[in-house]
């Protein structure tokens, strides 16, 4: 049997919102539905090979953070000293047994620059009497809202606060626990809340987003300038916001006036990203696209189903320029803030794509059904999708690496 060997990215955000770093997480083990690994040395060490030689760590985190997992062996083992510190934080497990060799570990690494975070934080006697040690030289704990009462997260917000440790709140699934933790005075946030916002009850896309999800579906079937010259005819709002876009970044002494010139100044893959910026260019996102965790996410979805429809059905382009736009529908929900029962009406979408949307069924649902489940790190999901789908671990491993690099570029 093929190894299942990927790399998850889970985003870490602050309190405004904004992506603040995100933990890389590797699994080599399907069969486990806790992800255990023969050699956590080996996993962290893979994890940096992909990261650093595949992928590239300036795709992958940009200019934020990267969290790392480390054991005891992985802290003595010194595996992180020829990384770069102003890129890595370095999460102690839970189980770390803490002795004077981890501690005199830890006093090397914040010597060098890293800094250092507790994972998995328990708020008990036990946890605190253990970790101790390490205080003096933690910067963030991680503390799970599962594991931990509402009243011991307000506890350990307080606790830590006098010791100038950040609290970072993870498996924040939904709008109200993130108030609940904002509340509480955490400075950090792990989760993927901000895809599962509060939904205003008969809010409907409108007609511009629609518009530009149109165009966005054609591009992505490979048109013909000429037909993308006639879709924009017929939106003379975004016709006039192309050019006013491109005489504004020209640097020709003559203006552009015409759709096809601007096209063809700008180039099929710039009039994509240009439209995808339109659609998340919202006032009451508060925040430019590129800096919102749900720009991020839904670009590096959509990528991912598309290439994931490219294995399956390489000649297919109907195919692949449908996995894209349910990829980039599947978010849309948390963007406009309404259920996609009342946005798809008015979206591009046919009978099969609404039922991969709505009820995650069809190829395009089980593609969608993949994404969720790698997002999540659900490892016994993916073996089994990736197995009815009929790709291998190999083929999946390249979409995972292949969306990071289109949508991180």
């Amino acid at each position: 049997m093929e190894t299942l060997a990927y790399l998850a990215r889970q985003p870490i955000l602050d309190r405004d919102g904004k992506i603040f770093a995100y933990e890389l997480l590797f699994r080599d083990s399907p069969t486990s539905d806790t992800a255990v690994i023969a050699s956590d040395v080996l996993a962290t060490a893979q994890v940096l090979e992909n990261v650093l030689n595949n992928i590239g760590i300036q795709r992958l985190i940009g200019n934020n953070k990267a969290f790392v997992n480390c054991s005891r062996n992985m802290l003595l083992d010194n595996l992180f000293g020829l990384l770069n510190p102003k890129c890595f934080v370095l999460e102690v497990l839970e189980d770390v047994e803490v002795d004077e060799s981890v501690v005199k570990a830890i006093q090397r690494y914040k010597a060098l620059g890293f800094e250092i975070a507790l994972d998995d934080f328990i708020f008990n006697e036990e946890f605190i009497q253990r970790f101790k040690p390490l205080f003096p030289y933690v910067n963030y704990v991680k503390m799970d809202v599962v594991d931990n009462s509402i009243e011991d997260m307000t506890k350990a917000a307080g606790f830590f606060k006098v010791l100038g440790i950040k609290l970072l709140a993870e498996k924040v699934e939904d709008e109200a626990t993130f108030k609940r933790c904002q509340d509480a005075g955490y400075d950090y946030f792990q989760g993927f809340f901000f895809a599962k916002p509060e939904l205003v009850t008969g809010r409907k896309i409108d007609a511009t987003s629609a518009a530009i999800l149109q165009l966005i579906l054609l591009l992505r079937s490979r048109p013909t300038l000429e037909a993308l010259c006639d879709n924009l005819d017929k939106n003379q709002e975004i016709a006039a916001n192309l050019l006013r876009f491109v005489n504004s970044s020209s640097d020709k002494h003559s203006k552009i006036e015409s759709i096809r010139e601007a096209i063809v100044w700008v180039g099929m893959r710039n009039i994509h990203e240009w439209l995808m910026l339109m659609l998340y260019a919202r006032p009451e996102m508060g925040m430019t696209p590129q800096s919102s965790p749900l720009f991020q996410n839904v670009n590096h979805r959509a990528k991912f189903l598309e290439t994931l429809a490219r294995e399956i059905d390489p000649e297919n382009d109907d195919f692949c320029a449908k996995a894209f736009m349910v990829g980039l529908l599947s978010r849309m929900d948390a963007l406009v803030r309404a259920p996609l029962e009342t946005i798809l009406p008015d979206a591009p979408t046919d009978d099969e794509m609404q039922d991969a949307l709505l009820n995650r069924t069809g190829r395009l649902g089980q593609l969608l059904q993949l994404a969720d489940a790698v997002e999540l790190d659900d490892s016994l999901s993916i073996q089994s999708i990736i197995t009815e789908l009929g790709i291998t671990a190999t083929q999946l491993k390249f979409c995972i690496t292949e969306s990071y690099n289109w949508a991180e570029n």
